[in-house]
């Protein structure tokens, strides 16, 4: 026996109907599978869709990061960091 969010009894099958749907990636729609999301916009980014900041470490998404090729080759800079 559970207890749903309003404080009721429920049983394990109720409470899975109850579960909220599987959060989306901004960027490319698959399942998220952790808690990433960009520092920029906040939005929710899959494993594969998340890019890291050089200059600062923040998590950016591919619309708020930016590419800087460098010739070292190519490195992610979030906007707070590109300025």
């Amino acid at each position: 026996t559970l207890l749903s969010p309003d404080g009721r009894k429920e049983s394990a099958g109720e409470a899975n109907k109850t579960c909220a749907p599987p959060i989306a990636c901004s960027s490319c729609m698959r399942s998220v599978d952790g808690k990433a999301v960009c520092s920029q916009c906040e939005r929710a980014l899959c494993g594969q869709c998340v890019y890291t900041c050089w200059g600062c470490g923040a998590l950016a998404c591919v619309l708020c990061g930016l590419a800087d090729y460098a010739d070292d080759g190519e490195k992610t800079l979030c906007t707070s960091s590109a300025m």
